[in-house]
């Protein structure tokens, strides 16, 4: 089992998970997660409910595939207004795995 350093590492005030090729390409692979993230790197930030609306994603699913690229460090959330939108050196690191 790995330990907690391996698995994670800080990016600004976050620890995260590492966003190991193996996951960049679990990422890459999932339409409703490279929709997500291409929408607020188009658009900046949104509401969740912007997303789930402009994407025709259920809650459940949506909440599930937002938390999942918040813990990968992909996107954060402001609290006033409470938006989310894109880590973009984090997408660019998880872009740079596309097409290797």
């Amino acid at each position: 089992m790995k330990n907690n350093q391996e698995m994670h590492e800080q990016t600004g005030d976050n620890i995260v998970e590492k966003l190991t090729r193996e996951r960049a390409e679990e990422i890459l692979n999932d339409e409703v997660k490279m929709a997500v993230l291409n929408f607020l790197n188009k658009k900046g930030p949104a509401s969740l409910g912007s997303i789930l609306r402009e994407l025709k994603i259920s809650q459940p699913a949506g909440t599930n595939h937002i938390l999942e690229l918040k813990l990968l460090g992909l996107i954060n959330k402001s609290k006033d207004p409470p938006n989310y939108n894109i880590e973009p050196e984090r997408f660019k690191i998880l872009m740079s795995y596309h097409n290797k």
